[in-house]
């Protein structure tokens, strides 16, 4: 899976990629069985030195064969925005993938079915 993370107003330090990487990206990682996809990350300061709840974290995650799904979750501290944005990206995927899993199949159309030799 590719990982985009990018600060905005705000500087990664190393100790904020690696709670990224343990506490968000490696829960999604279950969902992302191929190379193609991809979680884009901002981790956004709103009010800069203001203070007050303006940590946002904002999740993009883009599966093949399946819909985009962003959440934008906000919080005291980076990291309660960051395990926000887990717990609903989590839910968001599953439904996601339950949503694509209940789609009934046709199978073949039926002009094609009968055109297919039995053997």
């Amino acid at each position: 899976m590719k990982v985009l993370l990018r600060g905005v107003h705000l500087k990664l330090t190393d100790s904020i990629r690696a709670y990224v990487d343990e506490h968000l990206v490696s829960h999604l990682e279950r969902f992302a069985e191929d190379e193609a996809a991809e979680i884009d990350i901002s981790l956004v300061d709103v009010n800069g030195p203001k203070g007050g709840v303006d940590k946002e974290c904002r999740a993009t995650v883009s599966l093949p064969n399946l819909p985009i799904v962003h959440v934008t979750e906000a919080g005291e501290t980076l990291f309660q925005a960051i395990d926000a944005t887990r717990d609903r990206l989590e839910r968001a995927l599953q439904r996601t993938v339950d949503r694509r899993r209940d789609t009934p199949s046709e199978g073949l159309p039926q002009d094609l079915a009968a055109n297919v030799p039995t053997y």
